[in-house]
């Protein structure tokens, strides 16, 4: 990599360009004077993301479906052969429900996509990877922080839940196309993301924008448990940071990125129901399925690269609200 920071001119693939997390890392790197090449599947973008469209004639938009190898190959060599980085932000995701309910589809689509991504990264000569995955890989019991160097095949659960195998199965793959290829790919394991652009409605719809969805309309928000499980939640833009700032730095291949704050669900839905100022009411569902009762992370490689923390969850939470009330779209928010 050239200085800490010099991305302008670079060549950079962002995949789900129009979609909550890739339009934000299209953006920002546009921003920063990269040439973005952003590949999307969906013609609709994420409401808000139309600023992540080719800027001053450096950057792209393609469409093509990433379950689709030939297509995959197609956009990156014509658009991109040879790109300095590909950001991997593609995949099906939602909130609980959602993954639950259809969690084939969401195992092959994005086990097949990440495939897809790997095989033509390497073949056109990019030359890294940033894989973005999750702390849901982290299944195993735990009393302490969940750290990266954590063997996250030794506890992989059968509970039929595809997002978080999909996962799983990624980031081994990712690892194996290094050892046997010697592919350069960064595995970025965020908390739960959330700010602008992310919800718009559906059954897809995540906890955050679910939850200021009702308290807006004054309705009540409704959680799966008794609401005492805890989460670190993450702004976009503080990953989109943390992300950049870990390739330039390359001292880590795998990276944590979240806050310091956990969160109950609970408490989560009352900060919601204060900064929108609605009057809506919380109930807890306790005989639904909640996921892990806590979401502990070690952040001691995010807090070296970026010398910094992200902001609070209240800040983030507000700054959404604003970015909701210039773009809500009436309809019925699903549960939390």
């Amino acid at each position: 990599m050239r200085a800490a920071g010099d991305w302008a001119g670079r060549t950079v693939v962002v995949t789900g360009a129009l979609g909550f997390i890739g339009s934000h890392y299209a953006e920002r790197l546009a921003a920063l004077g990269a040439r973005v090449v952003g590949l999307h599947r969906s013609a609709r973008p994420a409401a808000g993301a139309e600023p992540a469209a080719p800027a001053a004639g450096r950057s792209c938009l393609v469409r093509a479906d990433l379950c689709d190898e030939a297509a995959t190959r197609r956009a990156f060599q014509e658009w991109a052969p040879g790109a300095d980085v590909v950001i991997h932000c593609a995949g099906l995701d939602g909130n609980a429900q959602y993954k639950r309910d259809h969690s084939a589809s969401v195992l092959d689509a994005n086990v097949r996509g990440t495939a897809h991504v790997l095989n033509t990264a390497r073949d056109t000569g990019a030359g890294a990877v940033v894989l973005l995955s999750s702390t849901e890989v982290y299944c195993a019991p735990r009393d302490s922080p969940a750290r990266e160097d954590e063997e996250i095949r030794r506890y992989v659960p059968h509970a039929g839940n595809g997002y978080v195998l999909s996962k799983i199965f990624c980031e081994i793959m990712a690892e194996l196309h290094g050892a046997e290829f010697g592919s350069r790919i960064f595995r970025v394991r965020p908390g739960n993301v959330y700010g602008p652009r992310d919800g718009n409605g559906g059954t897809r719809t995540r906890v955050i924008p679910s939850m200021v969805a009702r308290a807006a309309a004054g309705e009540t928000i409704e959680i799966w448990g008794d609401g005492r499980q805890t989460r670190s939640f993450i702004h976009v833009e503080d990953l989109v940071n943390a992300t950049l700032r870990m390739v330039e730095a390359d001292k880590y291949p795998v990276m944590n990125i979240g806050s310091p704050e956990e969160v109950s669900i609970l408490d989560l839905a009352r900060t919601v129901v204060s900064a929108v100022g609605g009057k809506g009411g919380i109930r807890t569902y306790p005989d639904k399925p909640s996921g892990p009762p806590a979401q502990r992370l070690d952040l001691s490689r995010m807090r070296d690269v970026t010398g910094c923390e992200p902001r609070p969850l209240r800040v983030g939470i507000e700054q959404t609200i604003r970015w909701y009330r210039g773009h809500h779209r009436p309809s019925r928010a699903p549960h939390s």
